[in-house]
């Protein structure tokens, strides 16, 4: 009996035991969290269940996070951060790009806050004006003023309304809590199909972007399915219709031409402003676009200019170095340099004649000897040929690239003779040329440059005179001797 009623006690304390554990269990764990703040700084997310959790796609995460394949924790995208929100928040010089401290070189700008002036793939961030990797949004917050957050597509949409959406909306669109969408419940779409979460009409469940998928799955918005992540491109018959492969990066990149960080800098008044030496890659030339860089220089810095593009298309490239007044004082195709004269703002200005050309560009100074122009520049120029009225004896310099014009009437009944004195040859010789329109009378580059031309040739005509160095490099002085025998 004493064993009986010893099994009977220890049934009933199991069957108490029982009792009271199948309340916990009935009830479950309590949640520990209603927001990612209450799960701590580790990157763990509040599931949907209301515990702390590792992600297990990129959509729990905020919108600059990814879900990193390995630890299956939130970390900041490649290229963002938390360092700044606004300019205000870094060093003078550096602006604030997506959340990180920047030089301006690594800077897109949109001064007029609009998404248009933005390279393809980027958004105006209209706090700082710069322009950022478009990531989509997860809440109207991500967007502009003028948006709305379509919480399916994870895309900034132009908001709607009952009235507006005849402009906004596209044909058999409606407008529907401030989103234009094709459908707000699946019997406003066809046989078999439904209305997804982004107020598409589709076959069913599909995703819009990577944070749709489980890591580390991709999203093939054409097909809507969730597939292992192709691996780099070879050629263009890896990428969409709208991409070509960048060999480099193994990277599909827009098909048309993107505007650079750089711009806008297509003139003298937005030029971008560098420093004696820099370099800048992965800069684009678009059609109809030049680019201008602004440069201090003190006087006898020399200044060069290299461009690094594709050599076949040299010869579609223009490197010109201007001064304030936008006067031209060297210029080349891949290759420029030229001495200052004066302290002061220069300018640098590089275009092609294709429609588009990708390059990159670098900038280094050093010492110099300067070529100090005589006093009848600017006449580089046939039009702006300095006048001589009769016959005389003049001093000029021929700097480098440069060319003096210079105009007379040779009077009825008189020949010309024009030649050139007083010049150290061994400096590099000179070229003294005499046209009537464009038509070459006679040219000479001896070390005592003459052109001698008889009455007939030349009487009663207005006549060009042309001094300039055998090669671009030529740098010397001269005197010029006119005379009507």
């Amino acid at each position: 009996m004493r064993w009986l009623l010893s099994l009977t006690l220890v049934g009933a304390a199991l069957a108490g035991c029982k009792g009271s554990g199948q309340g916990t269990g009935d009830a479950g764990p309590q949640p520990e969290c209603t927001t990612r703040a209450e799960c701590g700084d580790a990157g763990r997310v509040c599931t949907s269940q209301g515990f702390c959790d590792d992600c297990t796609s990129s959509g729990e995460c905020r919108v600059r996070e990814q879900c990193d394949e390995t630890s299956r924790r939130c970390t900041f995208r490649p290229g963002w951060g938390e360092a700044c929100q606004a300019n205000e928040d870094c060093q003078a010089g550096s602006w604030c790009k997506q959340g990180l401290c920047v030089d301006r070189a690594q800077v897109s700008l949109c001064p007029g806050g609009m998404n248009g002036e933005c390279p393809q793939g980027d958004r105006c961030n209209t706090r700082t004006t710069v322009c950022e990797e478009d990531l989509g949004c997860s809440s109207d917050e991500d967007c502009a003023a003028t948006e709305a957050c379509n919480p399916g597509s994870h895309v900034c949409a132009p908001r709607c309304t009952a009235e507006t959406q005849a402009d906004v909306c596209a044909g058999g669109e409606k407008c529907v809590k401030s989103l234009c969408v094709q459908c707000e419940k699946d019997g406003d779409c066809g046989p078999g199909l439904v209305c997804d979460a982004a107020g598409r009409c589709s076959s069913g469940t599909r995703c819009y972007t990577d944070r749709d998928c489980k890591v580390p799955l991709a999203c093939f918005p054409q097909t809507g399915a969730c597939l292992p992540k192709p691996p780099p491109c070879a050629s263009d018959d890896n990428c969409p219709a709208d991409k070509r492969c960048d060999v480099g990066s193994g990277k599909c990149i827009p098909r048309t031409c993107q505007p650079d960080r750089t711009e806008p800098n297509n003139s003298a008044a937005q030029a971008f402003a560098t420093t004696g030496s820099a370099s800048f890659t992965g800069l684009t030339l678009c059609p109809a676009d030049s680019d201008w860089f602004a440069i201090s220089l003190q006087r006898g810095d020399r200044l060069g200019v290299n461009v690094d593009a594709d050599p076949f298309s040299e010869s579609t490239f223009s490197t010109v170095v201007k001064d304030d007044s936008g006067r031209t004082l060297a210029a080349g195709k891949l290759l420029v340099s030229y001495v200052a004269t004066a302290a002061q703002k220069y300018f640098v200005v590089v275009s092609t004649s294709d429609p588009y050309q990708p390059y990159d560009v670098t900038f280094l100074t050093s010492r110099g000897t300067p070529c100090d122009d005589d006093t009848h520049e600017p006449n580089d120029e046939a039009m702006n040929a300095t006048k001589l009225n009769a016959a005389t004896s003049l001093d000029g310099v021929v700097c480098p690239q440069d060319q003096d014009w210079f105009q007379l009437t040779v009077p009825a009944g008189k020949g010309l003779k024009a030649s050139l004195a007083n010049y150290d040859s061994g400096k590099g010789l000179l070229k003294l040329c005499v046209f009537d329109g464009m038509t070459q009378l006679g040219c000479d580059d001896a070390t005592h440059p003459l052109v001698d031309l008889a009455a007939a040739q030349a009487g009663d005509k207005t006549l060009l005179v042309r001094v300039d160095g055998s090669t671009e490099r030529v740098s010397n002085g001269y005197t010029l001797q006119v005379e009507f025998p």
